[in-house]
């Protein structure tokens, strides 16, 4: 029996994919948790700020596991090409969402807001480029475009970091660790199930950007 789905859009196995469904459906249920505990945890010990930037967060990781979920999981190519776009798109609005938190609660003032302004700008920009354009060409300056916005923090380092405690920025730091070093086999297309790894460590990132905006944001 042929366990290979040949449809161009979805070039990995079955058993590739039940595990990218797999993971990242994980990933919708710990986003879920994630967005409730941070919430009322925020309306518990935060302020107004921390209430909305930590909704954000956490929408849009529950945006990015739904999107690559449903992706992932649904074989019709029409509906697969249009869901594969959401699944890129959602990865600008993770990484804005993961802005948000430390820039609205543990910075703001000018620097905070300039940064805020243009990691969202980029996100939009990423946005319509990539509704706008599509094609194995535009997988290069996609993945170029996220690790600028990811790495974009290295502007403000030294306030945002005398701002965190230590708990928060080892976290902070290894969930950036994390999605760089992921990088490398969401581009290893060759061998068998490098994609659920990336999946894996998007997850991890995920996880460690969550206790970060927890210990840094909300339980201050």
């Amino acid at each position: 029996m042929n366990n290979t789905v040949t449809v161009s859009l979805r070039p990995y196995s079955i058993k590739e994919e039940i595990w990218n469904c797999i993971i990242h459906g994980t990933g919708i249920a710990l986003s879920i948790a994630g967005l409730t505990i941070l919430v009322v945890l925020s309306s518990i010990y935060g302020n107004v700020w921390a209430i909305v930037s930590t909704a954000v967060f956490g929408v849009s990781m529950i945006l990015l596991y739904t999107a690559s979920t449903l992706y992932h999981a649904i074989p019709n190519p029409e509906i697969k090409k249009k869901l594969k776009k959401l699944d890129h798109i959602s990865i600008f609005y993770l990484i804005a969402g993961t802005y948000t938190p430390f820039l609205l609660v543990n910075m703001r003032g000018t620097l905070g807001w300039t940064v805020f302004g243009i990691i969202w700008g980029l996100a939009l920009t990423g946005t319509v480029l990539k509704l706008r354009f599509s094609g194995s060409g535009t997988k290069l300056w996609s993945i170029g475009l996220y690790l600028i916005m990811g790495w974009m923090i290295v502007i403000a380092s030294e306030q945002l970091f005398t701002s965190l405690p230590r708990t928060g920025l080892l976290f902070l730091i290894c969930g950036g660790l994390f999605y760089t070093l992921g990088v490398l086999f969401y581009i290893w297309k060759s061998r068998q199930y490098t994609h659920a790894i990336w999946h894996f460590f998007v997850l991890s990132g995920t996880t460690m950007h969550f206790f970060a905006v927890l210990y840094s944001c909300v339980l201050l």
